[in-house]
């Protein structure tokens, strides 16, 4: 493992300088400039990031080196998932790899953006989970609530990762843990971390959903069913 994270890490250090910066990196150290529990057209964990870039000097950098590190963390995880679901030594390094060569990761990975974080949230979440299936305690479902709530002050599409959670829970046996307390107590924790957020969008009239309503309007994002989208 340590050594595919070496090799993701070696592919980027290089480029941490290159290309100048992107857009909305721009706008995100802008943001960093003005913190907030929320903006228009972001959750607000993402200005975080810019600010601790701005704290290192606010350099190409400083801005890559973030994400750059998450990228590692994703392949770390993906060996340990691997690991959760039964596989042996050649499987986890398959796994490492397929994701240490995906194209829109070695992307992701190169600019400042809450993308680059948001697989780690999902993949945490999941990992707690198989760890749970497993048989672990069920106080477990508090770290589950913990990187879920974070994952949603990240990106709100953590949002779909939910309600992906909750079909399998009920469609599986999993559903047992649904008369523990520990569950319910999970999901209270991600509500209370997401809560800041969710106060900033209703004093501002839910900017986000506007926002993204305009997006669809003026035809910025083209809408296809999922036999045309494939």
């Amino acid at each position: 493992m340590l050594v595919l994270v070496a090799v993701k890490l070696a592919i980027h250090l290089p480029l941490l300088s290159r290309y100048g910066y992107f857009r909305d990196e721009l706008y995100f150290l802008d943001c960093a400039r003005h913190l907030d529990w929320g903006y228009v057209d972001c959750a607000p964990l993402v200005a975080v990031y810019a600010k601790i870039a701005l704290l290192l000097g606010g350099s190409l950098p400083a801005l890559r080196i973030l994400p750059m590190l998450a990228g590692a963390a994703m392949v770390a995880l993906t060996v340990l998932i691997a690991r959760q679901l039964g596989g042996g030594a050649f499987a986890q390094a398959l796994a490492a790899v397929a994701m240490l060569i995906a194209p829109v990761h070695l992307m992701i990975d190169s600019v400042l953006s809450m993308n680059a974080f948001e697989p780690l949230f999902w993949m945490g979440c999941i990992s707690v989970m198989i760890t749970i299936i497993r048989g672990a305690d069920s106080r477990l479902w508090l770290v589950f609530g913990l990187l879920a709530g974070l994952g949603l002050q990240n990106k709100h599409s953590t949002l779909f990762f939910g309600a992906a959670v909750a079909v399998a829970i009920l469609a599986t046996p999993l559903r047992r843990e649904l008369l523990k307390p520990w569950i319910w107590l999970g999901a209270a924790v991600a509500l209370v971390i997401f809560l800041p957020n969710l106060i900033w969008q209703w004093q501002h009239g839910f900017p986000t959903l506007e926002d993204l309503q305009n997006v669809r309007e003026t035809g910025k994002n083209v809408a296809l069913a999922p036999l045309p989208f494939f």
